[in-house]
């Protein structure tokens, strides 16, 4: 018992000490800029499969709470003049609030009118950004996005504002974790699985399914809050349904259903793009291909075959140590 939780410290100083080597040893802002983009989609990855891989409830309107919660944050920065702590208080609310306001409807679809009705949500939520010019400045945007000031620290480069992200996604990862381990996270998984049975064991299915849909949107508008004071400027372009489809697919590569496959989805989805662009026009061919090529080959997302391949060495090393014993 000892020698695991000596392991289990070891693990934790080592990802630790790599976590804060990162910054350091990063040459340039460019892939600095691409670590904090991991990072916010790992959030993001974390809230679709809070709502997907844990509940069953197929989104593809996750980017609308993504600039919902982006929007809020640099309107109450540059027309509130609030700072960092109260705009993510606000995102977190309001992205909430609207959690709950897409949940009712969907309560009454399923499977691919639900993909549809949450999709219609994004279109709804991007259009009013680019036409409610009075508030969201249209397409121009809104420019002039102040970084966060902590008892007069700035998190004014991407180096330093990288800590302030992981705080949020080690936090996210954490609560999505223990949120698993509990009574909560067991009704989820149980409505996963068959909602009718989940409903006939004394689970209040519309009760759980609305706490994933805002749980869901909270996620989403803190990983907006980050983006909008990281990129300083924010437009409805950033938004779109192609955005929610990158969501979507940083937890289906990654591993729906499990709690790292969206840090692995997320660095993946965020550095294949990047890797590809040597070539040109043919990059988003290839990029298709390889996200084709994971779909078939690993269905249930990439973590839990790593996961299990880590397993199989290891008893096979225990197997070799007892043999070498005997």
């Amino acid at each position: 018992m000892a020698n695991t939780k000596n392991k289990k410290l070891l693990m934790i100083l080592i990802l630790a000490a790599i976590i804060i080597i990162i910054p350091v040893l990063t040459p340039n802002m460019y892939i600095m800029q691409i670590i904090n983009m991991i990072c916010i989609y790992i959030i993001l990855g974390t809230s679709i499969n809070v709502l997907t891989g844990f509940t069953g409830q197929l989104s593809l309107g996750q980017a609308a709470f993504f600039g919902i919660g982006a929007y809020t944050a640099a309107l109450l920065n540059t027309r509130a003049g609030l700072q960092f702590i109260p705009c993510m208080i606000g995102s977190v609310l309001l992205t909430a609030l609207f959690g709950v306001v897409l949940a009712v409807p969907a309560l009454k679809v399923k499977g691919s009118y639900l993909a549809l009705l949450t999709m219609g949500f994004g279109e709804v939520v991007r259009i009013v950004m680019i036409n409610w010019t009075p508030v969201t400045n249209g397409t121009a945007g809104i420019l002039g996005i102040e970084s966060p000031v902590f008892f007069g620290f700035a998190f004014d480069t991407l180096k330093k504002y990288y800590f302030l992200i992981m705080i949020f996604v080690i936090a996210g990862i954490v609560y999505q974790n223990v949120i698993l381990h509990t009574r909560t996270g067991r009704a989820l998984i149980a409505i996963r699985e068959d909602n009718e049975a989940a409903e006939l064991t004394g689970i209040n299915v519309t009760t759980y399914k609305i706490r994933a849909f805002v749980l869901s949107a909270v996620y989403c508008g803190v990983a907006g809050c980050l983006y909008a004071m990281m990129i300083k400027y924010v437009s409805p372009d950033t938004f779109t349904n192609n955005v929610s489809s990158v969501i979507l697919w940083t937890a289906i590569v990654g591993g729906f259903g499990t709690v790292l496959g969206p840090i692995l989805g997320g660095v993946i989805m965020q550095v294949l793009p990047e890797a590809l662009r040597f070539l040109g026009d043919w990059r988003l061919v290839v990029y298709g291909a390889i996200l084709l090529v994971v779909i078939l080959r690993f269905p249930g997302g990439l973590y839990p075959y790593i996961e299990k391949f880590i397993e199989n060495r290891k008893a096979k090393k225990e197997a070799a140590g007892a043999a070498g014993r005997g």
